[in-house]
C-alpha cells in the first residue's frame, strides 16, 4: 500500500492555475517571469507579456491544443532574433547575447511542457539555435558537444547516435588546466539549453560544468521505455568526461534536478566508482510511480498535466498503462538498485514537493549505503531558494577533501 503522502491528503488538490492558460500566466507564471525564474531564465517580462496578452481574448482550456498555444510565441521570438542579428553585425556583443537568450526563452516557453505539437517541435529546434548563438558570446562561453554513444545497445535505435551536452569551463581556462566537474542531469521540461544559471554557479566556483538530458527529453538518444537505458547513457557520457584533458577525474559530481533526481539516485549506485558524489535535488525513486500518486499529482504544483508529461517522457502512449506497470519496471526499490552500495549522495528537496513525493527521498535513507539529506519544511518542489546554495557548499567541500589527480 502507498503511504499517506505528506501532500495530497486527505483529498487531492487542484491548482487553480490548471483551469486555463490565462490562469496559468496570472496565477503562476507572471511572477516567475518578472523574477527571471525558470522557465523564464534569461527572458524579460515584457517579451512574455506581449505573448500572453493574446490569451486574454483567446484563452485556452484543458485539454490544451498545444499547436494553438505555441503560435503567438513565434512573432515575438522572431523579432528578438532579428534584433540580435543586427546587434551582432554592429559588434554590440553584449546586447546581441541578451537578445539571443531572450529569444531562446520565448521559444522555450512555446514548447512547454515538452514538444507535443508540430509547432512545438519547431520551437524546440529554434530554441537550440538561439540559445547557442547567445551562450557562445558569454565571457566564459557555453558550447554544445556531441558525445558518441559508445555503449549503445546493439540492434536498437541507440546505435550510431550521439549524446548532446552543454559544456562551460571557468573564465580564463587555459590549456593544461584541470577542473573539478559538475554534470547537471536535467529534468522533465528543462533541457541542456537551460544550462546558463547552473553553469554560472559552477564555473564561478572554479568547476567545469556539463548539462545533459534524460531519456525521453530533448535530444537524448536513450530509449525512454527501457529501464536500463540510462545506465548505458551514463557509461558513454562518463567515459567521455574522463577522457577530456581539462577534467580532474577524481572530482566528478553528478547533480540531478527534478525528474533528473531520479536518474541521480540511480547513477549514484550504478556508476559509484566513476563519481566522487551525487546530488539528487527534487527527485523520486519509487512512490513517484504509485498509481495513487500519479492520480493526485496530476493537477497540483506542476504547470500542466504532470502524469501526461511523465507518461510521454517514460515512453508510454497511454497514461493508464503507465499507472499499471511503470512502478514494477522503473522503481529503484523494486529493481534492487537502492539496496546496492553507492557513492556519497546528498538528497535535498522541499517537504511539500507536489511533483515527486518527499517520501521517496526518505525511502532512500532506509536502504543501501549511508546518505546525507536536507529537507526544507514548508517548501515545495526542489527546495528553492534554500537548496541550491547549500548543495553547492556540499559539492565544494566534497571536492576540497579529495586529492587532485594531477
Amino acid at each position: 500500500m502507498p503511504p499517506p503522502y505528506i501532500v495530497g491528503e486527505p483529498t487531492p488538490k487542484q491548482g487553480e492555475h490548471h483551469t486555463s492558460i490565462n490562469a496559468l500566466w496570472n496565477l503562476k507564471w507572471k511572477k516567475r517571469a518578472g523574477l527571471g525564474i525558470y522557465p523564464f531564465t534569461e527572458g524579460k517580462l515584457e517579451d512574455l507579456e506581449e505573448v500572453f496578452t493574446h490569451f486574454e481574448e483567446n484563452d485556452l482550456k484543458p485539454p490544451y491544443n498545444f499547436e494553438e498555444y505555441s503560435k503567438p510565441f513565434f512573432p515575438v521570438a522572431e523579432k528578438l532574433e532579428k534584433q540580435a542579428k543586427e546587434k551582432e553585425e554592429e559588434g554590440n556583443i553584449e546586447k546581441a547575447r541578451e537578445l539571443w537568450l531572450r529569444a531562446a526563452c520565448v521559444w522555450r516557453t512555446a514548447r512547454q511542457p515538452c514538444p507535443m505539437a508540430p509547432n512545438q517541435h519547431i520551437a524546440w529546434s529554434r530554441q537550440k539555435v538561439a540559445f547557442y548563438n547567445g551562450s557562445k558570446l558569454h565571457d566564459a562561453p557555453l558550447r554544445e558537444y556531441l558525445i558518441p554513444h559508445y555503449h549503445a545497445k546493439p540492434g536498437t535505435k541507440e546505435m550510431y547516435t550521439s549524446v548532446p551536452v552543454s559544456v562551460r569551463l571557468p573564465l580564463g581556462a587555459k590549456p593544461g588546466q584541470r577542473f573539478p566537474v559538475v554534470m547537471t542531469i536535467y529534468g522533465l521540461d528543462g533541457y541542456r539549453t537551460e544550462h546558463t544559471r547552473s553553469s554560472t554557479y559552477h564555473t564561478t566556483n572554479g568547476f567545469a560544468s556539463i548539462g545533459v538530458e534524460i531519456p525521453g527529453t530533448g535530444d537524448c538518444p536513450a530509449d525512454p521505455n527501457d529501464p536500463t537505458s540510462p545506465d548505458r547513457l551514463w557509461s558513454s557520457v562518463l567515459q567521455w568526461i574522463h577522457q577530456q584533458p581539462w577534467v580532474d577525474t577524481k572530482k566528478v559530481v553528478a547533480w540531478g534536478v527534478s525528474c533528473g533526481g531520479y536518474y541521480a539516485m540511480r547513477i549514484a549506485h550504478t556508476h559509484k566508482d566513476m563519481l566522487a558524489g551525487v546530488v539528487a535535488q527534487g527527485g523520486g525513486c519509487h512512490h513517484m510511480f504509485d498509481p495513487e500518486w500519479l492520480e493526485i499529482a496530476s493537477h497540483m504544483e506542476y504547470p500542466f498535466d504532470l502524469t501526461q508529461v511523465l507518461a510521454l517522457k517514460f515512453g508510454y502512449d497511454d497514461v493508464e498503462k503507465m499507472k499499471i506497470d511503470s512502478k514494477s519496471r522503473f522503481s529503484l526499490l523494486e529493481n534492487g538498485i537502492i539496496d546496492q552500495p553507492s557513492c556519497r549522495l546528498l538528497l535535498i528537496n522541499g517537504m511539500l514537493d507536489e511533483l515527486f513525493p518527499i517520501e521517496d527521498s526518505m525511502l532512500m535513507m532506509q536502504h543501501g549505503s549511508i546518505k546525507e539529506a536536507r529537507f526544507f519544511e514548508g517548501i515545495k518542489h526542489m527546495g528553492e531558494p534554500y537548496a541550491m546554495p547549500m548543495a553547492i557548499e556540499w559539492v565544494a567541500n566534497l571536492f576540497k577533501g579529495i586529492q587532485s589527480d594531477g
